[in-house]
């Protein structure tokens, strides 16, 4: 049995200690809807971007894409929004999560007038208008089908349609204004409801399959497929041009169609058409690169946003111009908190696909573009020779980025793509570091709908990857540490799309470099994972987190280090820091403890303001901790 036991932790702080807070320096956008308005004053245009915060709430930009001006209006409640629609008396209806909410945006006095709530849901997906008036949105946590009342601002419960599927997650209005429901997440199934008899009803053969659609001109149309009539008899050929057949397929584009402007995407390209329009006009011919079209204008623009900047589209164009959305949104938490040699704090939101840095002597901080073309967000950054590599979701990514040089994601120059281990694994969960062979080494979660994880090694010169496939079974790389001979893994049972894998236990082990052989591994039973996992050169211990517990390793005698319950606080830190002093950095609660793995004392260094989420210790042995959105500095006092 190792030698160390665990010392119990006293009531008291150790040593003090100041703490200085540095400020809120996660400020990325995370837009997830848009249209375009009139402004009732003047008569212009207004691009307005739904953006989310989970802290300080949702907002809307009103962005002047005429002029490059813009103003934020925060709304009374929700972390965000999928859903926004134009309605009748100059009203905006935003669908809210995690709250699931109805409010109305008056743009006569450009303010929230009215909130109302959909009682035990989490998310409203989208809206569509029907036949009887009411605006009808589709939920999150049950299903189920609500519609509000845009006259009394009440909303009804219809119902979860398909139960036990949890997403309804796409409502479309059908020319007579039914309401086709598309459900998913335990079996997809669409569904109709029709607001004069109040029920729902099948699908229509016609319609079986189908996700969303729009209106247009009398005609339904969904993909390619085009409808008509209450019995949606299938138009083929379509009652209008369609792209060159070879050219390859084509789709109705959701967001940017109209009553009475259709507009259809064959791959980069974008057509326009118009009743009484002799042919299809085409917009343009140009890759957005994880760009997200919007909303059209009244002068035949079309808008999106791509990460922090939005752009317009001007029929001919042939290039995207990228602008920064001009506003600053509301500070936002940090999904992770690193430190450089250069003693800069680096960090990202969750969802954004941006990176922040932060210089704590002069408080001034930087929040970059989007790193990569992907979706999703950076999940951790590791450092080599003055660059940052990070790793990404939605994509599987490692991009490298120099601070030094000049930014230019778009032509993939700085930051470029350095590897991908996408699409198999695609969730970087055991985070990113540099290993002491110079290479880098994340820990993965697989594609959706699967189970399992990937450790993956990366040579930052080249780009080429080994990839190590479920090293420890298929179940997710949670938490991964290297010495120069193992990589040491955690994982848990957790999977993208898929509920947690029964039937079995999280593991613990070592993996050698040189062979890929396993030649130590562990079972927690009854735990969710083992994360966080880091290794201390000075003791050459391994520490990880299961469950909330802290436990040690040691590789020498490949045993864990043994104590009484009780020994040491919780871990209720996202992540803990070994920043090579021989101790292990972590939050419990609003206490900053340190565990010194040769002693096996632990003591309470500082008390932060609030609840720690992130940790790291930069070269110096500052101590920086992010709370919410703050981020503040800690120091002993000597």
């Amino acid at each position: 049995m190792a030698s160390l036991c665990l010392a119990a932790l006293v009531g008291q702080t150790g040593m003090a200690a100041t703490v200085e807070h540095l400020g809120r320096p996660c400020r990325a956008k995370q837009v997830l809807a848009g249209r375009v308005v009139t402004d009732r004053a003047t008569g212009r245009e207004w691009l307005v971007l739904a953006n989310m915060n989970e802290t300080t709430g949702a907002e809307l930009l009103f962005v002047d894409f005429e002029r490059n001006t813009g103003k934020v209006l925060r709304a009374p409640a929700g972390a965000g929004s999928w859903a926004l629609n134009e309605v009748a008396g100059d009203r905006l209806v935003v669908g809210t999560f995690y709250d699931a909410q109805f409010m109305i945006f008056d743009l006569k006095r450009m303010e929230f007038i009215k909130t109302v709530g959909f009682p035990g849901e989490s998310y409203i997906w989208n809206l569509a208008l029907g036949s009887d008036g009411r605006i009808y949105g589709g939920t999150y946590g049950h299903g189920k089908l609500g519609a509000l009342d845009l006259n009394t601002y009440t909303v009804e419960d219809l119902g979860a349609p398909a139960p036990p599927n949890m997403y309804l997650r796409w409502v479309s209005a059908t020319p007579d204004g039914r309401i086709i429901c598309s459900l998913g997440n335990d079996k997809p199934t669409q569904v109709l409801y029709d607001p004069t008899t109040k029920r729902f009803e099948p699908i229509p053969p016609p319609l079986e399959g189908v996700g969303g659609g729009v209106t247009w001109n009398g005609y339904f149309i969904a993909g390619s497929r085009v409808f008509k009539g209450k019995s949606f008899e299938v138009v083929d050929p379509p009652s209008f041009p369609t792209p060159p057949a070879d050219k390859g397929g084509w789709q109705v584009d959701l967001y940017l169609t109209s009553e009475d402007v259709l507009f259809l995407r064959q791959g980069n390209a974008i057509y326009r058409y118009a009743k009484g329009d002799q042919a299809l006009r085409v917009m343009s011919d140009i890759e957005l690169r994880g760009g997200w079209l919007l909303a059209a204008a009244k002068g035949g623009e079309v808008l999106g946003v791509r990460g922090q900047d939005y752009f317009v589209i001007k029929p001919g164009d042939q290039d995207l111009t990228l602008k920064p959305i001009p506003v600053e949104s509301g500070p936002r938490p940090t999904l992770f908190l690193e430190a450089d040699s250069r003693g800069r704090l680096w960090g990202g939101p969750h969802f954004g696909q941006t990176l922040f840095w932060m210089d704590p002597r002069a408080k001034r901080s930087v929040n970059t573009g989007a790193v990569c073309d992907a979706g999703g967000e950076v999940y951790d950054v590791a450092f080599i020779n003055s660059k940052v590599y990070a790793a990404s979701y939605a994509g599987g990514d490692i991009t490298e980025y120099d601070p030094d040089q000049p930014w230019d994601q778009w032509n993939h120059k700085n930051p470029k793509p350095l590897a991908r281990v996408g699409p198999a694994y695609i969730r970087p969960t055991g985070g990113i570091l540099a290993g002491p062979d110079g290479k880098l080494y994340s820990g993965w979660m697989a594609q959706y709908g699967r189970y399992g994880g990937a450790v993956a090694i990366t040579a930052p010169a080249t780009g080429a990857t080994q990839v190590i496939e479920n090293p420890l079974g298929e179940q997710a790389v949670e938490g991964l540490a290297v010495d120069e001979r193992f990589a040491y893994v955690g994982t848990s049972l957790g999977a993208n799309g898929l509920p947690s894998k029964p039937d079995e236990s999280p593991h613990f082990g070592m993996i050698e470099l040189a062979t890929g052989t396993v030649p130590y591994r562990r079972a927690f039973p009854r735990a969710s994972g083992v994360r966080a996992v880091v290794y201390d050169p000075r003791t050459k211990r391994v520490a990880m987190v299961v469950d909330g517990k802290l436990r040690v390793f040691d590789p020498a005698s490949r045993r864990f280090v043994r104590g009484p319950a009780g020994d040491l606080r919780n871990v209720t830190s996202y992540s803990v820091a070994a920043p090579g002093d021989g101790k292990v950095y972590y939050g419990h609660e609003d206490s900053v403890i340190a565990l010194d793995l040769q002693s096996g004392k632990a003591m309470a260094i500082a008390e932060a303001p609030s609840d720690i989420t992130c940790i790291t210790v930069g070269a110096d042995g500052a101590v920086y901790v992010s709370c919410g959105v703050d981020v503040y500095q800690i120091r002993s006092r000597k």
